[in-house]
């Protein structure tokens, strides 16, 4: 039965996650799974590759551009579908800045996050600008 979803992992990738999280599955890079996964991977990258040399292009505005919900305030119990693909997309930022600074042994997810918060600060005081002027 196909499954319609969104990501560039294949069901059987997925799968494979899902058993290493779950504890079902060790890490074993001789196996056919890791190897599809590496593979996937791989090709994940070389399309981001192709991403990066599109001048002036900024992942966060094309992310945000799609994402038109409040996924991020709602409890998971409630949300629907896009809503929960929002939230997952949000912690995969977050995880993938974890995951380049595990395999490059560098800190750039503490950078990010001071970063965030002076965005984060920022934003609220240019609406509460707003909200004073109205």
């Amino acid at each position: 039965m196909a499954i319609e979803r969104e990501g560039f992992l294949s069901m059987r990738s997925l799968s494979y996650v899902n058993e290493l999280l779950e504890g079902e599955q060790d890490l074993n890079h001789d196996s056919v799974s890791y190897k599809q996964l590496s593979r996937e991977l791989s090709a994940a990258f070389a399309d981001f590759a192709r991403l990066a040399m599109v001048d002036d292009l900024d992942l966060l505005h094309l992310w945000a551009a799609g994402s038109n919900t409040n996924a991020l305030s709602m409890s998971v119990d409630d949300m629907n579908s896009n809503q929960f693909r929002e939230w997952l997309a949000a912690i995969g930022l977050g995880r993938t800045l974890r995951m380049y600074d595990d395999a490059l042994h560098t800190e750039f997810e503490e950078e990010f996050n001071d970063r965030l918060q002076k965005l984060i600060e920022f934003a609220n005081e240019e609406l509460n600008d707003e909200e004073s002027t109205e």
